[in-house]
């Protein structure tokens, strides 16, 4: 499809959008890829169901096979629509899709940092302030490393998506803010038919979503908000035990809540607390302040 609109010119991995294609036509273009996308994951997801199930027999814990089976399809589906597409645009290679090696520890260290911070301080203001009680500790190590697997899995698919194909594209046609706004509203939308999903919650998504593309521009390559993606999950289910977006896992902390909804975040996790919004808000400004100059993501 991008093969059809005039010439721009391309620096790094993203071109710069060319301004004299109206609006609405970049909208259509936009459409056509998408389309695309989904065309292209939806047979290779066909393609694999037959594949993955004995693999995800013999090496997920029981609980956890059909996740396994239904995020490891969705990963190798997504990551091979982008691949396609980008390759279709004369723009192969993983680079082009984030995948770069530049700065790879610091890439992977920044977002977790970020998202280890920013949970580890909300719970012990929880803790200290008595509304999380830890009640008693429970380690088992297949379902521990089984979920830490899980949350590798998992968050890289979901990154693939918003990263890889939507912020990149909408950033393609038009520029980094809309893009960056963009891909946070996608990415709020799709967690609203959560469990316990709350407009706090919402609220929380989207700047989460906001602050992961923040940090794609700001390292330049996927590992980050897949690092802080991947992190918060984990940390924020298995590890401290809360809920991770209404969804219930594994605990080796086991908790007793007692603290108002709005400030625990209730059955759906910290993403429905006032204070990861808070939290989240102080690190967007952070980092709109260290983004002010954009440049292209650069080749491995």
């Amino acid at each position: 499809m991008r093969l059809l609109m005039p010439q721009s010119k391309v620096i790094g991995m993203l071109p710069i959008p060319a301004i004299e294609i109206p609006w609405w036509k970049k909208l259509l273009f936009l459409l056509l890829e998408t389309l695309g996308f989904v065309a292209i994951a939806t047979l290779v997801v066909l393609l694999l169901d037959q594949l993955i199930s004995p693999l995800t027999l013999a090496v997920a814990p029981l609980e956890l096979r059909e996740l396994f089976k239904e995020w490891g399809i969705t990963l190798l589906a997504v990551f091979s629509a982008a691949y396609l597409l980008n390759l279709f645009a004369r723009r192969p290679g993983l680079a082009e899709m984030g995948f770069t090696t530049a700065r790879l520890g610091y890439s992977l260290g920044t977002g977790l940092w970020v998202g280890s911070s920013i949970l580890v301080l909300c719970f012990l203001l929880l803790w200290v302030g008595g509304w999380v009680q830890i009640t008693a500790f429970l380690f088992e190590p297949p379902l521990f490393w089984g979920w830490l697997l899980f949350f590798l899995i998992q968050p890289l698919a979901e990154e693939i998506v918003m990263r890889s194909f939507l912020q990149a594209h909408l950033q393609h046609y038009f520029g980094p803010q809309v893009a960056l706004l963009g891909a946070a509203l996608v990415f709020g939308l799709l967690h609203a038919g959560n469990d316990a999903f709350t407009w706090l919650a919402g609220l929380e998504i989207v700047l989460g979503g906001y602050l992961m593309g923040q940090l794609y521009l700001h390292t330049q390559s996927i590992w980050a908000p897949f690092a802080l993606h991947a992190s918060w999950n984990f940390l924020q289910s298995t590890v401290l035990g809360f809920a991770v977006s209404g969804m219930n896992t594994y605990r080796l902390l086991q908790l007793d809540i007692n603290g108002p909804e709005w400030l625990t975040g209730g059955e759906f996790g910290l993403e429905g607390s006032l204070l990861t919004v808070i939290l989240l808000g102080v690190a967007i400004a952070y980092f709109k302040k260290r983004n002010r100059e954009i440049s292209p993501l650069p080749q491995a």
